[in-house]
């Protein structure tokens, strides 16, 4: 156990470094062009539209370190060509998308369904986001810093040892509920579409390092609370709260309050999806980056900085509670487990 929680530590903090090195060279680079537009469209097309097929290669590894080794050796190079601007974004979207994939299987293969592992992993690429535009903004970070942290990653990848290998034993945590079936996968992915577009239309003041704390804390506190309450209710309060608090705080400060609600159900539809497709962690981790990179889509052909009224940003936020109150739905406990509650309860 402890050997895992050493496993999941490297590469949350590989997750942080690949997205601040990938936001440092975007934004230092690409960013800047005049097909600005254009190349971050190509950027998260790759970054999160490849994950899917690229998890389901790396389901089928026993050992995922190779997709995350290759990703950060990629992400190193789009660091050292962001002048190139079409060869820079093509190294780090394509780099971006192994390293997630082969990380998520490394960590999360043996317990699909742990939003605090999911949350744990995931949530230091909010930071490394917000830090890399700062960095890159500042000057405070270099092309051979930028490298020497991915050369590091990848030491430190290659020394923990492989993850678990296919066909492990899976194992269960607390609170987390049945797999889904079809269609509450489909639920979920949808309202992680609707957050994603809720998210990016909203107005949010220029704090980058604010926000990027509050979609940190969100996604980890939200994980560590889906161990102690039901997801469905986690789900729908944070979602509810959180969006409608976006909705009618804009360009405030206080608007972050929500940004940290919000992100609450990122692990907790992470892990129900991947627990959902038993044996395919990579491919259901592959499938919530698509569903993210749907949600934004819409706003491409929008002009720049568009921000969406509060109305549309309350509904949509509601929408997406309201899916996720009937997806997540508790775990029917079983007759020999009812009885041992029971039993507890009349001991105490």
């Amino acid at each position: 156990m402890a050997y895992q929680r050493t496993r999941l530590t490297i590469y949350a903090f590989a997750h942080f470094s690949v997205d601040l090195c990938c936001f440092f060279a975007l934004y230092s680079g690409a960013v800047g062009s005049k097909q600005a537009a254009l190349l971050v469209l190509l950027y998260n097309a790759l970054a999160f539209g490849l994950q899917a097929p690229f998890g389901a290669i790396a389901d089928r590894l026993d050992d995922a370190r190779p997709a995350a080794v290759l990703g950060c050796g990629l992400v190193a190079l789009g660091v050292m060509a962001r002048e190139r601007f079409f060869l820079s974004i093509a190294c780090l979207g394509l780099g971006n998308a192994l390293f997630h994939v082969g990380g998520a299987v490394a960590t999360l293969r043996h317990r699909p369904g742990d939003a605090l592992s999911a949350g744990f992993y995931v949530a230091p690429g909010a930071l490394g986001v917000a830090l890399g535009m700062l960095s890159a903004a500042s000057g405070a970070l270099s092309t051979a810093m930028g490298v020497l942290l991915m050369l590091v990653c990848v030491f430190l990848i290659v020394a923990v040892g492989p993850g678990a290998p296919r066909r492990c034993a899976v194992e269960e945590t607390p609170r987390e509920p049945a797999p889904l079936g079809a269609g509450a996968i489909m639920l979920c992915l949808v309202s992680i579409g609707v957050r994603s577009f809720a998210g990016f239309a909203a107005d949010l003041p220029k704090l980058l390092l604010i926000g990027g704390l509050a979609a940190f804390l969100g996604k980890l506190l939200g994980g560590a609370l889906a161990r102690r309450l039901p997801w469905n209710v986690l789900a729908v309060a944070c979602v509810s709260i959180g969006g409608l608090t976006m909705a009618f705080f804009a360009g405030k400060a206080f608007i972050y309050i929500g940004v940290f609600l919000f992100n609450f159900a990122m692990p907790l539809t992470l892990s129900a999806v991947m627990k959902s497709l038993p044996g395919r962690a990579g491919l259901g981790f592959g499938l919530t980056t698509l569903a993210l990179l749907l949600g934004w889509l819409p706003l491409v052909p929008l002009e720049t900085g568009y921000d969406a009224p509060p109305y549309l940003i309350a509904a949509l936020t509601l929408a997406a509670a309201f899916l996720l109150f009937f997806a997540l739905k508790p775990k029917k406990k079983k007759l020999p487990e009812l009885q041992e509650e029971n039993q507890h309860d009349a001991s105490s």
